[in-house]
């Protein structure tokens, strides 16, 4: 169907051509057709009258300037599709036709159907292409007006497009940096990363990870780091590959989250002592020092240790994840009995297992265990285990498992609690873990497992955890032997 707002101009030497053309176009719906027989006026034309066609004879008779000529000037100043009309289409002329990416050529002589099919085909691709144009705009002024990094890099990992987020960020302008490589924005001590998770990509062919995000180091012009996260996605266009990074300063988060963990530290550092005072006091009058205690006040003073002792453990729990956070761990790697760590953890626990009626298993303890470990940090990870084991678990046994293989000595503890539901599994020992608490004896571990898997790993150690819904949970660790110590 023609398009009735789509004026179109005609551009020939002959008048007796131009009028055939004018009858044909007005008689298929076109609007009147404008005609000039020269370049030059050619020009002027299309700058007043802005037709949506131009129907251009290469070999211009009258003027200085011929088809192509014309067509070239056209273009330089106004964006007007160009049906070229000629008698003579020889190589030399079709090249130089393409500076102006021509919309279609017609051959004289032409007949009324090729004419008319010329025209919709041209004005069609016309369309398409403000289209795209339109589109392209859009995404600049979205992408080029966006608070994150956009940046588009190539298989090579170089620069092909920067927005101005970006040049902000990095303190590159556009111009510097595309074409450059990508891992000039990154510290070198970072690069593989982020060299290696690209390539898995392409070789896995995965397009877009759903919320995958990484934090690594940002290295700005001026030789400053500063803390970054970014996302990635891969796209192909005709066979290239490309990625697309999402970049964010992260400072001033890393700022919020460093004085959140500074005040928990500093709360629950300040809130120990007095705790630990409270326990103190306790324990003197229930052992009757400043005087005789009846059974009523024992049974009350009982419960008062219980719940400081709990609340001791949270705040040192808090306190080492504030540490943990921070990295301000200290661990000092001695010679260490193994099984008399796990003596000192089942003495801890031994009256909680006794008073919920808890047997508890020892095995495989017939010989001394020496191994490379911080004593205290040791300590606290069985603890945390055997903690959590005998608050999840209201009949049966904790069972205590020892024995040595491929130069690590394992320690197993056993319950035949409630075990871990399957969609908590896999998240057991991540930080997240942590916003779930333990709010019933169905869900949650508190923070005791973060803390001893982390405390594993600063020791060189392992912590895993194998668990059936309503058949308990087995947690084992493993820490290096020390040498000269048998392996089996």
């Amino acid at each position: 169907m023609p398009d009735s707002g789509k004026t179109i101009l005609i551009v020939d030497d002959d008048a007796l051509i131009a009028a055939q053309i004018q009858n044909h176009l007005q008689s298929i719906g076109y609007p009147a057709a404008e005609y000039v027989p020269s370049g030059e006026e050619a020009v002027k034309k299309a700058q007043t009258l802005r037709p949506g066609l131009i129907l251009m004879d290469i070999m211009l008779g009258t003027g200085r300037m011929d088809g192509i000529s014309a067509a070239e000037a056209i273009r330089r100043e106004m964006d007007i599709p160009v049906v070229f009309i000629t008698a003579y289409g020889s190589d030399e002329i079709i090249k130089r036709t393409a500076s102006v990416d021509p919309a279609g050529f017609l051959n004289k002589p032409f007949t009324h159907q090729e004419l008319e099919t010329a025209i919709q085909l041209a004005l069609h691709r016309a369309d398409r292409q403000q289209q795209l144009k339109n589109s392209e705009e859009r995404y600049r002024s979205v992408v080029s007006s966006a608070v994150e990094a956009i940046i588009i890099i190539d298989i090579r990992m170089h620069v092909v497009f920067w927005n101005q987020a970006a040049s902000s960020m990095f303190g590159y302008p556009a111009a510097e940096i595309e074409g450059n490589p990508f891992l000039r924005l990154i510290p070198e001590r970072c690069q593989r990363g982020l060299s290696v998770e690209m390539d898995r990509m392409v070789l896995t062919e995965e397009k877009n990870p759903v919320a995958r995000t990484t934090e690594t180091v940002g290295l700005r012009k001026n030789g400053s780091e500063f803390p970054m996260e970014f996302s990635l996605a891969s796209w192909i266009i005709r066979d290239d590959i490309f990625f697309t990074v999402n970049a964010r300063d992260i400072t001033e988060r890393k700022m919020i989250e460093q004085m959140k963990t500074d005040f928990v530290s500093l709360v629950s550092h300040q809130l120990k002592t007095p705790v630990a005072g409270m326990l103190g006091c306790i324990d003197n009058l229930m052992a009757g020092i400043p005087g005789p205690v009846t059974k009523n006040q024992m049974e009350y003073f009982t419960v008062m240790r219980e719940i400081g002792r709990r609340n001791y453990r949270n705040l040192s729990d808090l306190l080492n994840v504030s540490k943990l956070e921070r990295g301000v761990i200290d661990v000092s790697i001695a010679p260490v009995n193994l099984k008399a760590v796990a003596a000192a953890v089942i003495r801890e626990h031994r009256h909680s297992m006794c008073r919920k009626g808890l047997a508890l298993r020892i095995e495989g303890w017939n010989r001394k265990t020496i191994v490379r470990a911080d004593r205290p940090k040791l300590f606290e990870s069985l603890s945390n285990a055997v903690h959590n084991a005998v608050k999840f678990t209201e009949t049966g046994f904790i069972a205590i498992r020892l024995y040595s293989a491929d130069r690590m000595a394992c320690i197993e503890v056993e319950d035949t609690g409630p075990g871990i539901p399957y969609d908590m599994q896999d998240s057991l020992f991540k930080k997240e873990m942590i916003l779930h608490g333990a709010p019933t004896t169905h869900r949650g571990a508190g923070l005791g497992l973060y803390i001893a898997k982390e405390f594993m790993r600063l020791q060189h150690g392992e912590l895993d955890a194998s668990a059936v819904p309503g058949k308990g949970t087995r947690l084992t660790f493993r820490i290096p032997l020390h040498d000269g110590e048998p392996t089996g």
